[in-house]
């Protein structure tokens, strides 16, 4: 946006986008003061939106590493009651983890669904009511990604996280575990138990985080696209 506004909005006095500014920016040093404001502004967005979406996902990736490690732990695990105490007890942990990250979940990725839903249809009849020039509709089609990659983001690191979740069980039923004593065998089956129910991340306690519901919104997106554009 700032190199195709370089080459046309630049060179005839316009801002990079439509702004109230406190001043006349008719005049060439408080207009380039003016844009090079805008610039910093759109530039500090485009680092702090990516920053806080791939913290949110390595959050989610975390999950997934902690599952990868009680496996490992499991598949080494001794004949002794203490080692399978401290595999329940990060089992446990991880669990507990999930649900706090879940809980703050719950209230930031309502908003995204609602928010990205109004854009591409703002976006999607903008593109097709208006004739738009090329850079315009480059704009458009960046911003639509732009604003559909947070979301995917978070469905798919969703799935993974519940797809890695529930192996946990088949993973604990292909170690050695033939070999233990019945203690250690019914702690496992406590273990497989509750690893059959998937950790989940959902949105409002209503939407999953999963690949589904992505393509639900962009479903949604669409059908009301339609609706929009038949009524005009």
């Amino acid at each position: 946006m700032i190199l195709i506004s370089l080459f046309t909005d630049f060179k005839h006095g316009i801002l990079l986008y439509k702004a109230w500014i406190p001043f006349d920016y008719s005049v060439s040093a408080l207009f380039y003061l003016a844009y090079v404001h805008q610039i910093m502004t759109l530039t500090f967005i485009g680092l702090v939106h990516p920053t806080c979406d791939s913290f949110i996902c390595g959050l989610l990736l975390h999950i997934c590493c902690q599952i990868e490690i009680l496996e490992y732990r499991l598949s080494n695990i001794a004949n002794t009651r203490q080692s399978l105490r401290d595999c329940v007890r990060h089992h446990i942990r991880i669990f507990e983890y999930s649900y706090m990250i879940n809980e703050k979940f719950a209230k930031i990725v309502p908003s995204e669904f609602i928010m990205i839903t109004v854009v591409m249809c703002y976006n999607l009849i903008h593109m097709a009511l208006t004739s738009s020039t090329i850079d315009s509709y480059i704009q458009n089609v960046m911003v639509i990604a732009c604003t559909l990659a947070p979301l995917f983001y978070y469905c798919w690191f969703g799935t993974e996280v519940k797809l890695k979740s529930l192996q946990l069980s088949d993973n604990i039923y292909n170690i050695e575990w033939t070999t233990l004593n019945n203690n250690m065998k019914k702690g496992l089956l406590m273990m497989m138990n509750r690893a059959n129910i998937p950790i989940q991340f959902t949105s409002a306690n209503i939407l999953s985080m999963n690949l589904e519901s992505f393509v639900m919104v962009l479903k949604t997106s669409y059908s009301l696209f339609n609706v929009l554009v038949k009524s005009q």
